[in-house]
């Protein structure tokens, strides 16, 4: 009879060895799973969800997801749209956790967009990484290069005419944190 009690404690314990060892598998399998999701995969599920993009000195931005692309996103805003580009966004809130799996086609990259917006001639606000929200500039994006945009610089409250643009700022698209349009329409 005492063995009887022997064998089951035996036999418990091998039980309780196996849950935690299949419990440390599943661990190791979502820990594997997650090192594959990308910011885009869990960006792509949260579509029509209001969240909050932190880019740091360059301000925040508030809106409804619209749009997942290579290396930036699209929100609409209450009072326009809004391009961040994701390499400057420092935190995003409202999101759950969730991810999609990548598309089977191509995403449009982060010049793609711009040239978009540039075609569109809409007048934009362009925040820079690294200088506060203030200091962003009003204007209408005249081209896009591979690595640059240029952006003939408008007061907010002026149409794009020749003679209202006060400079013309030539900006490496790197540095380039967000793009807002005061207007819906090029999502």
């Amino acid at each position: 009879m005492r063995w009887d009690a022997l064998f089951r404690d035996m036999e418990a314990q091998l039980a309780a060895a196996a849950g935690l060892a299949a419990e440390t598998e599943i661990s190791d399998r979502v820990r594997m799973e997650l090192r594959g999701i990308s910011l885009q995969d869990r960006l792509r599920s949260q579509g029509g969800k209001q969240l909050v993009f932190d880019l740091g000195t360059a301000g925040m931005l508030r809106g409804a997801l619209k749009h997942v692309g290579d290396g930036w996103v699209a929100l609409e805003q209450e009072h326009g749209a809004a391009l961040a580009v994701l390499s400057h966004v420092v935190a995003i809130r409202g999101m759950d956790r969730f991810a999609s799996p990548p598309p089977g086609k191509v995403r449009l990259g982060v010049t793609s967009a711009l040239r978009g917006i540039a075609r569109d001639r809409s007048a934009v606000v362009v925040r820079s990484a690294g200088v506060p929200a203030e200091a962003a500039l009003n204007g209408t994006i005249d081209r896009v290069g591979s690595d640059f945009l240029e952006l003939a610089a408008v007061p907010s409250d002026q149409p794009r005419r020749s003679a209202n643009v006060t400079g013309v700022y030539v900006l490496p698209i790197a540095t380039v944190a967000a793009v807002l349009s005061q207007r819906n329409g090029w999502e």
